[in-house]
């Protein structure tokens, strides 16, 4: 099966997603015999799944060591104790065949605190069918109370019941020509135990994330059906926790007051956020040099937009400034009296080299992106450089780069378009590091120059770029459009 049909495929069956809810009216599941619990178990979704036993215990384990990939307020889990019982050949439902010990860990640890959980993994294969059913249950000291379960001191992210379960039913193996396979399809159930006599689940957030979280089951069979690997480069360069400690404390420290005072057009929350966390993974990135330099490295932000990037960072004690075409509403109230450290300057990149600087950065540049390697090479052989390449520009400052075939050969434009910025970094002599980062856009790559494979010439530089330097135009700032726009409307009145 090509890859086009397979994503096709998959796409068409996550389409199938329509649960039946009953939140409102929860239906009482069988119950059977336990060694643990003859608790009520309610069942509160149910979906048909186009996926086998495999697909759901592959997910099933996958979320147990990585639950941050199914509740996104979850940092990480640390497994305690791995439990395995014996007899698992004649297993029973209500019998355990594994039991984990796992500590959930939140992003926001000044908020929440971590949170013990046992899971247990069941199955049966009857008559009737093959059962799974894997039970989550938080690890509860003291006593409760069970009027008000929102007052139990559970994490906000984590559904106010006593337990609640995944569980998966299918009929039993098929037999074609001899041939026993898995049937490729089942039922999924969400079901919860709640404490006390009211089952039904009023809250609409609670609703929400419980439909979300079963959903995500649901699409993660799928892909684990078809084998599906996440392409996406994470973690490459910098350790994930050493990025979310950072990413915690820079965002405890600025977020709030960044977004209640926010001058700018543009949505807050999404160049707030999504700043903080470029910063949180620069000054990881940075760390081992500074021991290397016995300083914090120096920077220049080039394109700077908002200036919230530079800010950051030079709230953090790193000496650096941000540069770009026109200046900000927001940037007198970031520069807190240091004038110098966003400047408004039209760059003439082939013009331009920073022999100060350790890092030259490139967050969404536009025509300045494919320049930075350029500019790094130019500037000192020990300077680096970082650039998240989004729009397409070339080096003559234009968007007519033809990336028709390269797209084809590399997945995507955008894939062909950070092809072509490393290949530039290549011809300077930089020996490139990529890194998919965890901000919010799709375009999220983050091309990094540290190591030199060579030192070219000045000269082979300027032959790098000879036939664009004449033909560069910088772009126009959004003021002069709009200036050039109502000089068009006067003139037609």
């Amino acid at each position: 099966m090509s890859k086009v049909k397979c994503t096709a495929e998959q796409q068409s069956l996550f389409q199938q997603f329509a649960p039946t809810l009953l939140f409102d009216a929860p239906r009482l599941s069988p119950t059977e015999t336990s060694t643990e619990t003859s608790e009520l178990w309610y069942t509160v979704s149910e979906q048909t799944v186009p996926a086998n036993r495999h697909a759901f215990w592959h997910t099933v384990r996958s979320w147990t060591e990585q639950p941050n990939y199914a509740i996104p307020p979850i940092e990480k889990a640390e497994i305690n104790r791995v439990s395995v019982h014996e007899g698992h050949a004649s297993a029973v439902l209500g019998t355990p065949f594994e039991t984990i010990q796992r500590t959930l860990i939140p992003k926001r640890k000044s908020k929440d605190a971590p949170l013990v959980e046992k899971i247990d993994y069941e199955e049966q294969e009857k008559k009737e069918g093959y059962e799974a059913r894997v039970t989550y249950q938080p690890v509860m000291h003291g006593t409760v109370d069970t009027e008000e379960p929102n007052s139990i001191g559970l994490p906000f992210y984590y559904p106010k019941v006593k337990a609640y379960r995944f569980v998966y039913t299918c009929s039993l193996l098929e037999e074609c020509d001899g041939v026993f396979t898995d049937p490729e399809e089942g039922i999924l159930q969400l079901q919860i135990m709640p404490w006390g006599e009211q089952a039904a689940i009023t809250d609409h957030k609670m609703q929400y994330a419980l439909k979300t979280l079963f959903h995500k089951l649901f699409k993660w069979c799928i892909q684990s059906r078809f084998g599906y690997k996440k392409h996406s480069h994470h973690d490459v360069l910098v350790p994930k926790e050493e990025y979310m400690a950072m990413y915690q404390h820079i965002k405890s420290t600025y977020a709030q007051a960044l977004v209640n005072h926010w001058t700018e057009k543009t949505d807050p929350k999404k160049f707030v956020y999504e700043d903080i966390a470029i910063a949180s993974y620069l000054i990881c990135l940075w760390k081992k040099e500074e021991e290397q330099l016995k300083r914090k490295p120096t920077f220049v932000d080039l394109g700077c937009g908002n200036g919230l990037l530079t800010h950051l960072l030079t709230s953090q004690g790193y000496k650096g400034c941000g540069v770009d075409m026109a200046s900000r509403k927001i940037w007198s109230s970031l520069c807190e009296g240091q004038t110098e450290a966003l400047r408004v300057k039209t760059l003439y990149p082939a013009q331009e080299s920073y022999p100060d600087a350790d890092w030259l950065l490139g967050n969404h540049a536009d025509e300045l992106v494919p320049w930075i390697p350029v500019m790094a090479a130019k500037s000192s052989p020990h300077c680096n450089f970082l650039v998240i390449p989004c729009c397409f520009y070339a080096l003559d400052g234009t968007r007519t780069l033809p990336l028709g075939k390269m797209a084809e050969e590399e997945g995507g434009k955008y894939k062909a378009y950070c092809k072509y910025i490393q290949t530039i970094a290549t011809q300077c002599g930089f020996d490139c590091d990529q890194e998919e980062l965890r901000i919010p856009s799709t375009r999220n790559t983050a091309i990094v120059g540290r190591h030199r494979r060579h030192y070219p010439s000045l000269e082979d530089l300027e032959s790098i770029t000879a036939f664009a330097q004449t033909a560069f135009v910088p772009r126009k700032s959004d003021r002069e459009k709009e200036e050039l726009r109502r000089l068009k409307r006067s003139k037609t009145e």
